[in-house]
């Protein structure tokens, strides 16, 4: 972002905030009032996926450009192809890059809590999403470990972002170390950067983004390309 022809003020989110999707929500929706009421804007870059609908019914009195992603990891990624090479048979392992440890586990247990985050990318499922839509995320989380409780049980992914002037190998080995005490193994996986950067830079073109123009809400698709709309 510092090198970016956009001035951007970035707002980080919690982390555990993920684990209750309808307050996150709530809280996003509040800053954006927040932001929008504060200060003038062009447009609102929002850095999330659908993650457990969290995002469903935002509105935005400007702009606002949203990743057609279910989950967070596939901006980490590159794409959701790349995303689903990887993690396609393992919707539930766990997964981290080098950020994601800076300001979550090693920022200690109140922002990192292993089980509390165990769903891992089961949002990025079509088939959980509708569950959550029919009975409830606390329901459609039990019917999700009931058929799957199999998944992602043995290894944890860490995702190398190879950022120019960015070395992450002191989060790897912690996180491999935090895996290994788990019972785990540690699966490295090549991320890349160059989906996070056009959300930042554009273009956003509507294959990989959703504009969602003022007086439009959020609504979710639950398909694995177009994945949210608006109303």
């Amino acid at each position: 972002m510092a090198v970016s022809a956009h001035t951007i003020d970035v707002e980080f989110v919690p982390m555990l905030n993920h684990v209750k999707p309808a307050e996150m929500g709530a809280d996003l929706q509040r800053r954006i009032h927040t932001a929008t009421t504060e200060r003038s804007y062009d447009q609102v870059l929002l850095g999330f996926g659908l993650c457990g609908n969290t995002i469903v019914d935002l509105v935005c009195p400007i702009p606002m450009v949203i990743p057609r992603v279910h989950d967070c990891c596939t901006l980490f990624m590159g794409s959701k192809e790349r995303f689903m090479e990887a993690f396609g048979d393992h919707l539930s392992m766990h997964w981290c890059t080098g950020g994601y440890f800076e300001r979550g586990y090693n920022q200690g247990d109140s922002n990192y809590d292993w089980d509390a985050l165990s769903p891992g990318q089961r949002s990025a499922h079509p088939e959980y999403m509708q569950w959550v839509e029919q009975y409830g995320e606390e329901n459609a989380a039990y019917i999700w470990e009931t058929m799957y409780s199999e998944m992602g049980t043995a290894e944890a992914a860490y995702i190398r972002m190879n950022v120019p002037a960015y070395n992450d190998t002191a989060c790897e080995e912690r996180f491999s170390k935090m895996v290994s005490e788990q019972g785990k193994t540690v699966r490295i996986l090549q991320g890349d950067i160059s989906y996070l950067d056009a959300l930042i830079n554009g273009p956003w073109d509507d294959a990989r983004f959703l504009t969602v123009q003022p007086g439009q809400r959020v609504r979710a698709l639950y398909d694995m390309d177009r994945v949210i709309t608006t109303q």
